[in-house]
């Protein structure tokens, strides 16, 4: 799998921000890879993942050509 969100975390992705994402911390989620930058991150990312996704998607056509010291 190649992770989504150009491997950066997807809370992150969710609030706007591009953090790097862990590997240690994944889930696959609809057969897409998603990484979280860490535990909290990633508890967060779980508690609500069809929303988080969805901000997320609609965040990161914005975010994704940006330099993560941008945002």
């Amino acid at each position: 799998y190649a992770p989504a969100f150009g491997g950066f975390c997807a809370m992150g992705a969710a609030l706007g921000k591009k953090l790097d994402g862990d590997p240690a911390y994944w889930r696959i989620v609809d057969g897409k890879l998603y990484l979280n930058v860490g535990a909290p991150a990633q508890k967060r990312w779980l508690e609500d993942i069809p929303g988080n996704l969805t901000k997320a998607n609609a965040n990161w056509p914005q975010i994704r050509g940006k330099a993560p010291k941008e945002l």
